[in-house]
């Protein structure tokens, strides 16, 4: 192999096959010309003239010049390769169009491209899988959420039956519901406790492909069945919902079927009450179930309204016995820092210590009270164990909100009806027999708990088993006959829009 003294000629036989690209290394006048005639018999000559006057190649070069050519091989395939799919998809659209003319689509590349793939069959032909389906997505439509919904509804009600034009709306209706049902749970925060918050994209490719193998094995029922959920509480209000919207509704029947329709929609992201600490954040009450068996319940204290305690999923991982307490930023900006502007001495009577990046205690008389802030604060506000804000116990488990089950010296706040009182985390009454259960999973005896707690060390237990922590908010629903109603202690009833919701349609589906 020879090396090339000209850049030009590089160019040129990087452009080149592979085969013989390795082979152009060197560089008279005419190269160029003689590389472009375009045949491999008149590039083996131009190589053979060139090899005469060049100089010998390293192996690493070698190496170099054929890396070089493979990745311009690789991008150049890669180029056409797009090429090739973005005019084959264009005709996918262009062919959609043929058939649907004007009919407006949330997800026209993709369905265009299920089509193509397909040759324009009909996928919908599970009648039964189709009524399942649109029962679920008229569902959605009644909670309010998206205005988009219940238009994509509309266009299927619109639409002629046994039509291909009522498969393809199907299809892209689909797409949307497909969407919602993989990421409800953890959007539920933002999707059902807010005003116009769902967007409809489009699902991952995984996704769309897992449904089409469905289709094609004729398990579309099946398929439909993993979207939903196994929740009870949830197929109940579902039907009492579907019954509800059949009568002739008056202005007092309007309200209870909103309120049914948005929460039987975060019911969706509730399992089965099995396993898990359940916290229904209005009802002020824990619900603990081990197999199946409810092993313990609880009244609570929750965030108050300023301070919501968040709809969230997460698993206890360890019980901290002694807790100390480290005041957050919020607290010490809005509630701390106000009142040791008035008194000092506030520090010292609930408790507090104040602690500087070197760990040293400082006394709160020593600070410019009146020019501070959480942002400028230089220290942690720490209570001790024993006589902290967490009491005897913290239920610690992963959260971007830092939201945790904890114990509480103020014991007869649990007596008031209207619990919403902490800044955000979940004070339980029972936090002493939760612990038991936990600490004697993870090998404690009743003995060594109190012992620990008489000696006021913080000690951890890590959590020996599986336990799932659901935190959601339901203000009615419907189990076994029977309607339950809880106040919207945070307003989150309200925020749905209900206003294009065509009842008439949409009890057509929820049928």
């Amino acid at each position: 192999m020879l090396k090339m003294k000209s850049l030009k000629v590089t160019q040129i036989a990087l452009s080149l096959p592979l085969f013989y690209t390795v082979s152009v290394l060197a560089n008279p006048s005419n190269t160029a010309t003689q590389l472009q005639a375009g045949s491999l018999e008149t590039v083996v000559s131009a190589t053979t003239t060139l090899v005469q006057d060049a100089e010998p190649l390293t192996s690493q070069q070698i190496a170099v010049e054929t890396q070089l050519a493979e990745q311009q091989l690789a991008e150049e395939q890669k180029i056409e390769a797009e090429r090739l799919a973005a005019e084959k998809q264009a005709l996918a659209e262009q062919e959609l169009s043929n058939r649907i003319g004007d009919t407006r689509l949330q997800f026209k590349s993709a369905v265009a491209k299920i089509y193509a793939e397909n040759n324009f069959q009909f996928l919908w032909t599970d009648k039964t899988a189709e009524k399942q389906f649109l029962r679920e997505y008229a569902s959605v439509v009644a909670s309010g959420i998206s205005k988009e919904t219940f238009e994509a509804l509309a266009r299927i009600d619109e639409s002629e039956e046994g039509s291909l034009v009522r498969d393809i709306l199907l299809t892209d209706t689909f797409l949307d519901y497909l969407y919602y049902a993989k990421n409800v749970s953890k959007s539920a925060q933002k999707w059902l406790y807010s005003a116009n918050s769902y967007k409809a994209m489009q699902p991952k490719d995984e996704h769309i492909n897992n449904w089409l193998s469905a289709v094609n094995e004729n398990k579309m029922s099946e398929f439909l069945a993993t979207l939903s959920t196994q929740n009870n509480w949830y197929k109940q209000t579902l039907n009492a919902l579907t019954a509800l919207v059949k009568e002739d509704a008056d202005k007092t029947a309007l309200s209870k079927m909103y309120k049914m329709a948005i929460n039987a929609q975060r019911l969706r992201v509730i399992p089965e009450f099995t396993d898990g600490l359940f916290v229904n954040i209005p009802s002020y009450q824990l619900e603990y179930y081990r197999d199946g068996q409810l092993v313990l319940t609880s009244r609570v204290i929750v965030g108050k309204k300023a301070r919501k305690t968040p709809v969230m999923y997460s698993k206890l991982s360890n019980v901290v016995v002694n807790p100390p307490w480290n005041a957050p930023v919020r607290l010490i900006n809005e509630d701390i820092i106000p009142k040791v502007r008035k008194d000092p001495s506030y520090i010292y009577r609930n408790g507090y210590t104040i602690i500087d990046g070197k760990g040293n205690s400082v006394d709160p008389y020593t600070i410019d009270w009146e020019n501070m802030t959480a942002k400028k604060f230089p220290y942690r506000l720490r209570q001790a164990p024993g006589d902290s804000a967490l009491g005897n116990f913290k239920f610690n488990m992963p959260s971007s909100d830092a939201i945790y089950l904890h114990d509480t010296p103020n014991r007869g706040l649990f007596g008031k009806k209207d619990r919403a009182l902490s800044s955000g985390c979940v004070r339980v009454e029972k936090s002493d027999q939760l612990a038991t259960i936990l600490l004697k999973e993870a090998g404690w005896s009743e003995e060594r708990k109190r012992s620990v707690l008489q000696s006021r060390k913080t000690t951890s237990a890590n959590v020996a088993s599986d336990n799932p922590v659901f935190l959601y908010y339901v203000t009615m629903w419907v189990n076994k006959g029977q309607t339950h109603t809880l106040p919207d202690i945070y307003g989150y009833d309200s925020t749905p829009n209900f206003s294009y919701v065509n009842w008439k349609i949409v009890g057509k589906y929820l049928n």
